[in-house]
């Protein structure tokens, strides 16, 4: 396994760093409070509009996302619905996102992935709901050596 390093160790550490904030939030009862969101948070340079928001996403799952992280280069939440757990991401750049997702996809999982967001979801079906309001490619991660795979049929 290569080790990250520049960009993609920086979303590597936010990954720990928010599953940390999971495990002790809900350890101590609740789920953590959100860092507030800098006033002059601006896009990567080359970069135009925002991605789509998480409350946008979630609201196209049927749910309303708890944030979980909230920092310049990456905006997680997660919500749950009937169809199980998502995880919700919306990135300052495709490059961010690309590296977020490399290193997520040696854990396996599926993945409904746009621009600049990704949702991580139980599996295709409970995310083709969104897919269908969003659009998005699906991905599933290959974990412990299997390949990827990619759906980019509508």
């Amino acid at each position: 396994m290569r080790f990250p390093s520049g960009p993609g160790l920086l979303l590597v550490a936010a990954g720990g760093l928010s599953c940390a904030i999971v495990v002790t939030g809900y350890a101590n009862g609740g789920p953590a409070p959100a860092a507030p969101r800098p006033a002059h948070a601006a896009p990567s340079p080359g970069v135009t509009g925002p991605p789509v928001s998480l409350a946008r996403i979630a609201a196209a799952l049927g749910c309303r996302a708890e944030v979980i992280v909230d920092a310049q280069e990456i905006r997680e939440g997660g919500c749950t619905t009937g169809a199980g757990t998502f995880r919700l991401l919306t990135f300052s750049s495709d490059a961010k996102k690309r590296a977020w997702l490399t290193e997520a996809q040696a854990y396996g999982g599926t993945y409904l992935v746009g621009t600049r967001w990704s949702v991580t979801g139980p599996s295709r079906s409970a995310l083709a709901p969104l897919r269908a309001a969003l659009g998005g490619s699906l991905e599933t991660g290959g974990g412990h050596g299997r390949p990827s795979g990619h759906d980019h049929a509508p």
